[in-house]
């Protein structure tokens, strides 16, 4: 078992607790897997996504004010890229512990 953990704060918890409510939105999801092949700009976020410009703006918004995504100008482009490079690890993580825990559905609906 691992050294005992720190216990946060109320205030430092209140800033976890944004991190995880600006991921947990599939639209948001979408975009940052697609962010994870390199960046784009929210045209070409809308034609990966399907969604309107609106709405990728508005998602892009939210990830970028919890420093999740960066943006730079290129011409009349912005252009968007994954800012923070643990939320690779933490979409494996997560990603896996899904999997594993939709196989053990999966088994216990099977009757195997």
């Amino acid at each position: 078992m691992a050294g005992k953990k720190v216990l946060l704060t109320r205030p430092a918890l209140e800033i976890v607790a944004a991190r995880f409510r600006a991921l947990s939105d599939a639209s948001r999801l979408q975009i940052l897997q697609n962010l994870f092949n390199g960046e784009h700009s929210v045209q070409e976020l809308c034609e990966l996504t399907g969604m309107s410009q609106a709405n990728v703006s508005k998602h892009l918004s939210v990830l970028a004010e919890q420093g999740i995504v960066r943006k730079r100008r290129e011409g009349l482009f912005v252009l968007y890229s994954i800012a923070d490079s643990s939320i690779y690890e933490m979409c494996e993580i997560v990603c896996g512990a899904v999997g594993k825990r939709y196989q053990q559905v999966m088994k216990e609906f099977s009757g195997r």
